[in-house]
């Protein structure tokens, strides 16, 4: 099983109707929760850790992961659901969050232990729930004892600069401990800019490679091709090209959890087969993530692509 953890929310996407009005759109979200969901529609067997609220909204997400297959092993608290005011202009989305005192928020050491299975095989996490409070460090806590479980360890920063900044010299400390441990890193060029300040972007890269010298770094950059880099060698793979732009709201997140899927379908979620990869294998698994990718982005929100859609 791959357990995923990190925050979910619901969108709250600024649309506007053939008049010209200004609507709002709900729509169940966050980025480890999107991978969470990708990766069910991918036919993995996926358990979700993190608390969903009891409020409507909660139940909205709730049923989104049962649809998908995902079975949701965190609590259901009273507390509120979290919130993401998202703008789209050019296909990109713009996010404002409101987190304070949420459900998704109410975890410790011991909440998160309790929820791992014994057949728990990777363990994903990522963005806002790494960014701040005793909840990021419960979630690094918990990535550092399943990586010395041996549990295949993944995450995607999904750096927000807004809320980064706000605790940054500790955010930065956090996700240097966790890459050092990881066996997949998969970052924007944004996320290395923001994580590496000083540093060129091969510079920075390296620097990442070296403290994470068993890692798969997968350095996604807009339109640009994608950079692997992992003790086999160095690939750069060409994005598949999108046809139909509506947004890349999710794109990111399916793109990280169709690599996940490629990585569990090829038995390489490990140390050594990780090692033992070569190009050709890997770059196939690089060029179906950004298929996954090009696909959601032919939609309105976060609405992945199935496996038969992938892999027929």
């Amino acid at each position: 099983m791959i357990l995923c953890g990190g925050e979910n929310l619901v969108d709250v996407i600024e649309m506007q109707t053939v008049d010209g009005t200004r609507v709002f759109r709900a729509v169940p979200g966050g980025s480890p929760y999107n991978c969470t969901r990708a990766l069910g529609r991918l036919g993995m067997d996926v358990g979700y850790l993190t608390p969903i609220s009891s409020d409507r909204f909660g139940d909205d997400l709730l049923a989104g992961l049962t649809a998908d297959n995902v079975r949701h092993l965190g609590q259901r608290p009273d507390a509120p659901t979290s919130l993401a005011m998202v703008t789209v202009e050019d296909g990109q989305p713009d996010y404002r969050f409101y987190r304070n005192g949420t459900a998704e928020r109410m975890v410790t050491q011991d909440t998160l232990r309790n929820c791992l299975t014994d057949g728990a095989e990777a363990f994903h996490i990522g963005s806002l729930a790494l960014c701040e409070g005793r909840d990021a460090q419960a979630w690094a806590d918990l990535f550092m004892s399943c990586a010395a479980r041996g549990i295949f360890t993944s995450f995607d920063p999904n750096i927000r600069p807004l809320l980064a900044e706000q605790n940054a010299s500790a955010y930065r400390r956090r996700l240097d401990q966790m890459a050092a441990v990881a066996n997949l890193l998969r970052l924007s060029d944004e996320d290395l800019n923001w994580w590496r300040p000083d540093m060129p972007a091969e510079d920075a890269l390296a620097d990442l490679a070296r403290m994470a010298p068993h890692a798969l770094l997968v350095l996604t950059q807009g339109a640009s091709p994608v950079i692997c880099h992992w003790p086999g060698g160095r690939i750069e793979v060409p994005l598949t090209p999108v046809e139909n732009m509506v947004d890349a709201v999710g794109a990111g997140d399916t793109l990280m959890a169709t690599l996940l899927a490629g990585l569990a379908r090829k038995d390489c979620l490990g140390v050594d087969q990780i090692a033992a990869l070569d190009a050709t294998a890997l770059g196939q698994i690089i060029k179906d993530a950004s298929k996954a990718a090009a696909i959601t982005c032919t939609k309105t929100g976060c609405n992945p692509p199935y496996a038969s859609e992938i892999w027929g």
